[in-house]
């Protein structure tokens, strides 16, 4: 796939995601903007999960500017899915600690 398409895609996906999200918040919130995460947990775990495909996603654009070529390869894939094993991890570790 062409780098400016693979580009376009991914911050289209992750603008629709946050824009999805915050309607979503606005929609369960009280007139308070508050809202009880036990009864939401279900969703807000959906939602964590399209985040992280739209960090895979993100992270292989971020590992494709340093390629020469026009095309996203093998290799921007592998260092775009190493970059974002290591933020998830780095972030596990954090709320461990």
């Amino acid at each position: 796939m062409d780098k400016k398409k693979f580009t376009i895609v991914t911050y289209s996906y992750l603008g629709l995601v946050v824009l999805l999200l915050v309607f979503y918040f606005s929609q369960v919130a009280d007139e308070n903007w508050e809202f009880e995460l036990d009864s939401q947990r279900g969703n807000l775990s959906i939602f964590l999960g399209l985040l992280f495909i739209g960090l895979i996603l993100a992270a292989i654009d971020f590992a494709g500017i340093n390629e020469k070529g026009n095309k996203i390869t093998k290799s921007t894939i592998y260092g775009g899915l190493s970059i974002a094993a290591f933020f998830l991890v780095w972030r596990l570790m954090m709320a461990i600690v």
